[in-house]
């Protein structure tokens, strides 16, 4: 099966550029195709029903935990083995050269996951780029939930960089259909309130290039 994927335009992409610019962050409505969104949304409801998907813990390698008072939920990880996940894959492709081209910030390749929060399901405030490893500089979170609304919780809060721990969040946006929200992964802090229903997003991060003296990053 073949997807056609309508690319996002100059415009909308215009504008992600100039919110990261200027805040660090940016949300879109409706800014994956409807028919995307349907298939990814297709996929994730039968995997979830197969319980084909791995609790999510914190940290990396030898950090990694699985600490339920931090983040409660559930990922499976994105291989390109589907149509739904190949498209998805070639529509994030060009966003990241036009955000390269004018952010200058050197995205060198991209991993995505599904991730569903059971009822209940949260994540504490934090940063996505892990200490001491400039792995992640871009992230990606985009929804694929039907008809929600306010009342069900599961917002995603923001933090401008460097707020206090203490200070409210300058947004909570409702993971609407569709919806994408770009963030700078090494210093815009950001949660997920509990949710009162099942939650479904993609969460992607575009990383740089580390390849060094003992170490070379696969192009894939």
């Amino acid at each position: 099966m073949h997807i056609a994927v309508p690319l996002p335009g100059d415009n909308r992409l215009g504008a992600i550029a100039g919110d990261l610019a200027a805040r660090g962050w940016s949300w879109q409505p409706r800014l994956l195709p409807d028919d995307l969104t349907a298939a990814l949304r297709a996929e994730v409801l039968l995997r979830d029903a197969e319980q084909d998907l791995d609790p999510a813990g914190i940290g990396r390698e030898d950090a990694f935990q699985l600490d339920r008072s931090v983040r409660r939920t559930r990922i499976a990880w994105m291989d390109g083995s589907s149509a739904a996940q190949r498209a998805f894959l070639a529509w994030a492709e060009p966003v990241r050269e036009s955000l390269n081209r004018a952010l200058l910030i050197g995205m060198f390749e991209f991993e995505a996951c599904y991730v569903v929060y059971p009822e209940g399901g949260f994540y504490d405030r934090h940063l996505d780029s892990f200490a001491g490893a400039r792995n992640r500089v871009l992230s990606l979170v985009v929804y694929l939930n039907e008809a929600w609304q306010p009342e069900t919780g599961g917002a995603l809060a923001i933090w401008p960089e460097g707020a206090d721990p203490a200070a409210p969040p300058v947004a909570h946006i409702m993971p609407e259909a569709g919806g994408a929200v770009f963030m700078l992964s090494e210093t815009v802090p950001h949660a997920v309130d509990v949710t009162h229903a099942r939650r479904f997003a993609i969460a992607g991060w575009w990383r740089v290039n580390q390849s060094g003296d003992t170490r070379i990053d696969p192009l894939t």
